[in-house]
């Protein structure tokens, strides 16, 4: 097993390349000092550790990768019934404050993505304390997450009675749809020993510990994400739950304009507005790639002949959408083509059936006329490979 974390052994220099920065935040910290920030050659003018999370500011994550996970996680939604929103950042997020690291505030990084995400769980809590705050009756909470109260002693007996179930809801981890930017905020608590000894030892009796304003603010810098736009998604459970997934991000919407989502919402971190033409643009995307996929699964399932006259009628097609007519253009070059194709390796019966048809349509469309002059000969050459075909 590696002993963790892997700096207490090792120096590790900051990669010169791309990099999972969430692997190096957590794994690689490497002042010389382990686990410590080395404050005796700390600059009074310059933090080390607003220098370290520096190291990790700006655009993070792969965007190939982040758009082909978000794929992914829109066909399971489709597949689930359920549905998905663009939102982007009014200010700064964070999560993932708790987690532990030298420089005291940790970071929520995607494992694989390597960029700020929000676990599916956080998206439940909120949404539920939302719909408590609202007033919202019991008997919905039940339904959409499984339980009336989030406090075993303040459920009612009826509650009990119908125990605690899997909500109607599926909450899916909150993942970015393109590259975040991440950066470096600050805060300045004066109360820290308030903070560390309130409650004990009658600290309001002592001048230092005592909350007043006559403390000097200690600066604590820590990673926040500036720039980014996340893909929210919710899918249910039942049938019925999918006729009222309209009202459900509805909710989750007025939710994140008005409490916000992660850490520090109280001084407005997290909140979030829904970008409806990113989401448009998101769609779009994800709808021409899913229907080249479809066509070039439909061409993988084609026999040679088969392929030749899918990619002739789709240049026909072409020609007629664009209104273009041309006796000797692309497309009556390559019927020329695939009538050689035909006469050197014999097709099936119904191939050159389909062959004739789209012939007719073709000289039809582009001339000359099926029943005039080269026209009329290469419908001639083409009944004749049927006929023998027979």
């Amino acid at each position: 097993m590696f002993a963790l974390p892997l700096y207490q052994d090792d120096h590790c220099d900051k990669p010169d390349s791309a990099f999972h920065k969430g692997l190096w935040f957590e794994r690689f910290f490497s002042y010389p000092e382990k686990w410590t920030v080395d404050y005796a050659e700390k600059n009074s003018n310059k933090s080390r550790k607003a220098e370290w999370i520096n190291s990790v500011s700006g655009l993070c994550g792969d965007s190939t990768a982040i758009e082909r996970f978000a794929e992914r996680q829109v066909r399971l939604i489709d597949h689930l019934q359920g549905q998905y929103h663009v939102y982007e950042l009014d200010w700064h997020f964070v999560t993932g404050m708790g987690n532990p690291h030298p420089v005291e505030n940790g970071f929520l990084w995607h494992p694989t993505l390597g960029t700020p995400y929000l676990q599916g769980a956080s998206v439940k809590g909120l949404l539920r304390s939302w719909m408590e705050q609202q007033g919202t009756d019991p008997e919905t909470l039940h339904l959409w997450f499984g339980s009336e109260s989030k406090e075993p002693a303040h459920q009612n007996e009826d509650d009990l009675i119908k125990k605690n179930q899997a909500g109607a809801l599926i909450f899916h981890d909150v993942i970015p749809v393109d590259r975040p930017k991440l950066g470096a905020d600050i805060m300045t608590p004066h109360m820290g020993k308030w903070y560390e000894k309130g409650g004990s030892d009658h600290p309001a009796d002592n001048p230092e510990t005592i909350p007043a304003d006559w403390h000097s603010p200690v600066p604590v810098s820590f990673l926040v994400t500036r720039e980014a736009r996340f893909l929210f998604a919710i899918s249910s459970r039942t049938a019925a739950m999918a006729e009222v997934m309209d009202t459900v991000m509805a909710e989750l919407e007025t939710a994140l304009e008005w409490l916000g989502a992660g850490s520090k919402t109280s001084v407005g971190y997290g909140a979030m507005q829904r970008k409806e033409t990113a989401e448009k643009d998101f769609a779009e995307t994800l709808t021409e790639q899913q229907k080249q996929e479809e066509e070039s699964r439909k061409k993988s399932s084609l026999s040679e002949a088969g392929l030749a006259l899918y990619e002739l009628e789709k240049q026909l097609q072409k020609d007629i959408e664009r209104n273009h007519k041309e006796a000797g253009g692309d497309c009556k070059k390559q019927l020329n083509s695939i009538v050689k194709q035909a006469e050197g390796n014999p097709w099936a019966k119904d191939e050159l059936e389909s062959l004739v048809e789209l012939a007719k349509k073709i000289l039809s469309h582009h001339g000359p006329g099926p029943k005039k002059g080269k026209g009329k000969e290469l419908m001639v050459k083409i009944r004749t490979l049927l006929e023998k075909a027979n």
